[in-house]
């Protein structure tokens, strides 16, 4: 029969302060790692069935495994439970029976495994090595039910922190991308008042059309010859007629016409500068 003891719950071995359904998946996980299909044969409905273990059964092609565990009250394991799993093997047919307990195998226990080369014990100094449980446990084992909180608050944390990461990478760029959106709609007022601008100016001074040139008048024909003899022309004829206008003349007054014209061409220009210096004074104050 067992020899039972109740583990410690403030215990720090790693084996003894598993539950039952912990230890249960880990087997069941190192199993499937090494290629079995896992079966639960007995599922256990009470904690009254653990005292009586609870059955895996593995598959492998051919190979057909019966595996017991004695795990949660049992402190030594003696030989009768040995000769049961024996026969459940054979009622079962299968190839191969272990036996597995969190506490050690009495002396006769182990003299049967060495005459039965199709069963294997396997003790808690062999569990922490396959299940590689530390000596010690500080934190929650990975794949056990008291794990699963612990991860969730990892994941969550991992999320936190992606979120966190990815917000302060999204940060610079909509900053970038709100100063671009106002400068943009800087330069767009900024010509918009410029093009008002120049409509209000005078047209420049270069598209002004030139006036046209007074004709010159002909010169008027020479008087005929007088048929005085005397070689004396009258004093009161030529008084009477105007001289001509010379050439030069001419010239002189064409030119004064253009300096005219020029002067006010320029009054024209300074005026269209004196506003558009106004209006960008008033555009700078209004920024």
């Amino acid at each position: 029969m067992f020899s039972a003891r109740q583990p410690s719950a403030g215990g720090t071995d790693a084996l003894a302060r598993l539950t039952w359904q912990d230890f249960e998946h880990l087997l069941a996980e190192h199993y499937r790692a090494q290629g079995y299909r896992v079966e639960h044969h007995a599922p256990v409905t009470s904690l009254k069935a653990l005292s009586a273990g609870v059955d895996l059964r593995l598959t492998r092609g051919t190979e057909s495994v019966i595996l017991q565990c004695k795990h949660w009250d049992a402190l030594e394991v003696e030989v009768a439970e040995v000769n049961e799993l024996l026969s459940v093997m054979l009622n079962e047919a299968a190839t191969k029976g272990i036996l597995v307990t969190r506490g050690r195998f009495s002396s006769e226990a182990i003299n049967i495994q060495r005459r039965q080369p199709r069963l294997q014990l396997m003790d808690g100094e062999v569990l922490r090595v396959l299940l590689k449980l530390p000596d010690h446990l500080d934190t929650a084992l990975p794949g056990s039910a008291a794990a699963a909180p612990a991860s969730r608050k990892g994941a969550k944390a991992a999320r936190r922190r992606g979120a966190s990461s990815h917000g302060s990478r999204l940060l610079p760029a909509l900053l970038v991308l709100g100063i671009g959106v106002l400068l943009g709609l800087f330069a767009w007022k900024v010509m918009s008042r410029r093009d008002a601008v120049a409509d209000t100016l005078p047209p420049a001074a270069a598209s002004a059309p030139e006036p046209a040139r007074a004709p010159i008048p002909d010169l008027p024909p020479a008087p005929p010859p007088s048929n005085d003899t005397s070689g004396f022309v009258s004093t009161r004829t030529s008084s009477s007629v105007p001289p001509p206008p010379t050439r030069e003349l001419l010239e002189r007054q064409r030119v004064l016409e253009q300096s005219e014209r020029e002067r006010a061409s320029q009054r024209k220009n300074e005026d269209g500068l004196k506003v558009l210096e106004k209006n960008t004074r008033e555009l700078g104050s209004h920024d």
